[in-house]
């Protein structure tokens, strides 16, 4: 059996990065401190620590130790500030899961805003990790995480939809490109007639990717084809590619939202789009709904303006 007064205080000293400071902080002496992680380490027959010049590294074993320390931990945190009433609450702990599908420094944009809100009494950590959607799905389920950000639709009894959003899907092409074709565009211009008349091959996503396969879709429907000359699974980037010039491609406005406004890329298409991307936000039916979690779903919706 594990000590956990041992393990915390291995989580301890791992967490600030020394006996010293991990002593200072849980109020013990050095030496009783040091010893008690001996003990430890000879329960587990594993060298957790190892010394890299006065430094205190953590070996391969203890990389794993406090891999789960930490999980196991931060739950206990969360369930200590979940039994305090909301004046009693000192901070809120608001775990989201990203699909891989999702761009990632789109994600940023959205939830930094609620990261620099500032709530009197109450301090609100962002935890933000991502993954495939069904890896997403059984963390969820697991209560490891409190919310996914997702483009792709949820059908399950224990989960549900609190927020859904449809961006605009235009078509971007670098402005230094443009300009040194010397092509003009407008919102008018028929994505077949540019993507006919572009010197440029397409940047798009990679085939396992739903904005692929929804791009593949459209360029039937038109009845146009080109080169492809960049594809990637990592839609920042696609962006990026696109925003350096290496081609042009379908992506949703809110992805390029920070380019547009600089000046970067150019957007070809109507308001709506040529046709719209969903995301969704996915929560368990049975999860209590705090303030966070209803900033994050309001948010989401206020992506609307982005477009």
């Amino acid at each position: 059996m594990i000590n956990y007064n041992h393990f915390y205080y291995f989580y301890v000293t791992a967490k600030l990065g020394g006996v010293s400071n991990a002593a200072n902080y849980l109020h013990i002496s050095q030496p009783s401190l040091s010893a008690q992680l001996k003990v430890f380490e000879n329960s587990l027959g594993k060298k957790l620590f190892r010394k890299e010049g006065r430094k205190l590294q953590l070996s391969v074993d203890g990389e794993k130790a406090f891999a789960y320390a930490r999980k196991m931990f931060d739950i206990a945190a969360d369930f200590s500030e979940s039994l305090k009433t909301p004046s009693e609450k000192q901070s809120l702990r608001i775990r989201i899961g990203v699909s891989d599908q999702v761009e990632r420094p789109f994600v940023a944009d959205l939830l930094s805003p609620l990261v620099v809100q500032k709530r009197k009494g109450l301090e609100r950590i962002f935890s933000v990790s991502s993954g495939p959607d069904e890896v997403l799905g059984k963390s969820l389920r697991s209560q490891e995480i409190d919310l996914i950000l997702t483009n792709r639709t949820v059908y399950s009894e224990d989960l549900e939809e609190i927020a859904a959003v449809a961006m605009p899907v235009k078509l971007f092409v670098s402005s230094q490109n443009l300009k040194s074709f010397k092509m003009r565009v407008s919102k008018g211009t028929a994505a077949e007639s540019f993507i006919a008349a572009s010197p440029w091959g397409m940047v798009i996503p990679s085939t396992k990717l739903k904005l692929r396969h929804e791009t593949d879709l459209y360029m039937q429907e038109v009845k146009t084809r080109k080169r492809i000359v960049f594809e990637s699974d990592i839609m920042s980037v696609v962006g990026r590619a696109i925003s350096d010039g290496a081609g042009f491609g379908f992506l949703p406005t809110p992805y390029l939202n920070e380019e547009m406004k600089m000046g970067l890329v150019s957007a070809i298409g109507p308001k709506n789009g040529y046709w719209q991307h969903m995301l969704y936000l996915i929560a368990r039916k049975d999860a209590h709904r705090d303030q966070a979690i209803e900033e994050v779903k309001n948010a989401v919706k206020a992506m609307e303006r982005w477009s």
